[in-house]
């Protein structure tokens, strides 16, 4: 089970109807998003250019980027325990895009760090909760 966070170059807004929703502005060209991410995150595979993996002390996480040239947006997918905020921030930062989780559809404030780490823990809360009911 992993938790899933959208990487996206602006932000939706849930309010809106979807007819009134803006274009998605694109993240970028794959190859040069794979390289702003691979300088910033050296251990991250991306031998696949669909689909990226990091393996870090702790967790993994699985970078859907989609087999498009253009990448509209990147789907982290979370698995393990330990400390990813920092990583998913990093991923944020390098491409000047938003981060949203999607198990609550609310973007990552990395500027309240606490807020930010209270939703991984919630997940990991949840899928230890459910993943002990199928023992």
């Amino acid at each position: 089970m992993s938790w899933d966070v959208l990487i996206m170059k602006e932000k939706y807004d849930f309010d809106v109807p979807e007819e009134n929703q803006p274009d998605i502005v694109p993240l970028g060209k794959r190859d040069e998003i794979i390289e702003k991410l691979t300088k910033c995150i050296p251990n991250l595979d991306y031998r696949d250019e669909a689909w990226g993996i990091l393996n870090d002390e702790g967790y993994s996480i699985e970078f859907n980027t989609g087999d498009e040239e253009i990448v509209d947006s990147i789907m982290l997918h979370i698995r393990g325990g330990g400390t990813v905020m920092d990583t998913i921030q990093l991923v944020s930062e390098s491409l000047d895009a938003y981060a949203l989780d999607t198990s609550d559809c609310a973007y990552i404030d990395f500027k309240q760090p606490e807020q930010a780490k209270e939703s991984w823990e919630r997940f990991q809360k949840y899928r230890d909760k459910v993943l002990n009911k199928e023992k």
